[in-house]
C-alpha cells in the first residue's frame, strides 16, 4: 500500500477546496450501546492537571471571546442547530450514509485524507464527507494541520474527549473537564464552542448523558478495524450492512482501513449512496438532533 504525506495531497485540496461542503447530525433511535475496548488510550497521570493551552497557538489566545461568539444557540437549548450546517453538495436523491473515525489524530489520517481527495476529484458531481472524532490528548505541536486539513475538506470535527477514559467512570468534574478540552482545541479550527460527543468505548449512562451539552453518537455498523481485521472484512461488514441512515464505526490509526476506504466509496457511489458527515445526514433526513440523547442512525423522516 502506498502511503502519501500531507505535502503531496496540499495542492490537490486546495484545488478542491470549492468542492466540498460543510457538516451535520443524527436523530434520537435507539439507547442500546455496543461496548468496545480500544489499544489506542492515551495515559495521563491527571486529566485536570494536562496544559492544554500549551497546545494552542498564544497568538490565538485573544481570539477565543470572539469564536465563542460565532455561533449563535437555537432558542430550545435542548435542540442541537444544524442551521448552519452546508448540504449544498448533498444529493437529495442519493440515500446518504455516514462514515466517522474515532481515535484522531493517528498516523493514517493523512492517508484517509488522501483517499477522500482522490475519489472527490474523480466524483465532483458526489462529493463524500466524514466525522471525525479527535481526541484532545493525542495532538502535540506537530499534528494542529491537521485540523485545519479536516475543516479545508469541510468534515465535521467530532470530540471523543481529551484521554478516552470510560465516562461513566469519572466525576462530574473530570467528565466536563473531558470535554471542554477537546472542545477548546476543536474551536481553534472551526469556530464552534460545542461538537458532537462520542463516548470512548460507547459507554454512557444518565449521569452521562445528563452531564453532556451535545448529542452522542453511537453506530449501526461497527467495523471492528481495531481488532486487525482485514480490508476485505471492513468492507464486507459496511457494504454488505448498509443502509440509508446509517452511521458506521471506523478508525485512524489502521492501514486496512484505509484499503478498505478506497473500495468503498467508489462502489456505494455506484449504488446511488453519498457518503456524508453525520450532521449532513440529520439535517437532510429531517432529523432533530437533542443533547444528552444517544444516536445510532438517521433515517429519512417522511
Amino acid at each position: 500500500m502506498k502511503f502519501y504525506r500531507f505535502s503531496q495531497i496540499c495542492p490537490l485540496l486546495l484545488a478542491l477546496s470549492n468542492l466540498f461542503t460543510s457538516c451535520a447530525v443524527s436523530h434520537p433511535q435507539n439507547d442500546s450501546l455496543v461496548e468496545m475496548q480500544s489499544s489506542l488510550d492515551p495515559v495521563l497521570e491527571s486529566p485536570l492537571e494536562t496544559p492544554l493551552d500549551s497546545l494552542l497557538d498564544e497568538s490565538d489566545t485573544e481570539s477565543d471571546e470572539a469564536n465563542s461568539n460565532e455561533k449563535t444557540a437555537p432558542v430550545d437549548d435542548t435542540i442541537w442547530d444544524l442551521s448552519d450546517v452546508d448540504t449544498s453538495s448533498i444529493s437529495p436523491q442519493r440515500k446518504l450514509i455516514s462514515f466517522t473515525f474515532d481515535d484522531a489524530p493517528s498516523k493514517t489520517l493523512e492517508n484517509i485524507f488522501a483517499v477522500y481527495v482522490g475519489y472527490n476529484e474523480a466524483h465532483s458531481d458526489c462529493p463524500a464527507f466524514a466525522t471525525i472524532f479527535f481526541n484532545g490528548g493525542r495532538f502535540d505541536s506537530q499534528t494542529p494541520h491537521l485540523l485545519a486539513t479536516a475543516c479545508a475538506m469541510r468534515f465535521e470535527l467530532g470530540n471523543h474527549t481529551f484521554s478516552h477514559y470510560d465516562l461513566t467512570k469519572l466525576s462530574k468534574a473530570e467528565l466536563q473537564w473531558e470535554i471542554e478540552m477537546t472542545d477548546r482545541l476543536l474551536q481553534k479550527a472551526d469556530g464552534k464552542t460545542r461538537h458532537l460527543l462520542r463516548a470512548p468505548f460507547g459507554k454512557t449512562n444518565d449521569f452521562v448523558k445528563e452531564a453532556s451539552t451535545s448529542p452522542l453518537i453511537d453506530w449501526a455498523i461497527d467495523t471492528l478495524d481495531w481488532t486487525g481485521v482485514s480490508a476485505d472484512e471492513i468492507y464486507r461488514t459496511v457494504y454488505d450492512n448498509r443502509f440509508s441512515g446509517a452511521i458506521v464505526l471506523m478508525h485512524d490509526g489502521y492501514p486496512h482501513t484505509v484499503d478498505a476506504l478506497k473500495r468503498l466509496l467508489p462502489d456505494l457511489y455506484a449504488d446511488g449512496y453519498q457518503v456524508v458527515s453525520v450532521s449532513q445526514m440529520a439535517k437532510m433526513h429531517g432529523c432533530t438532533l437533542m443533547k444528552g440523547k444517544v444516536y445510532i442512525r438517521a433515517r429519512k423522516q417522511h
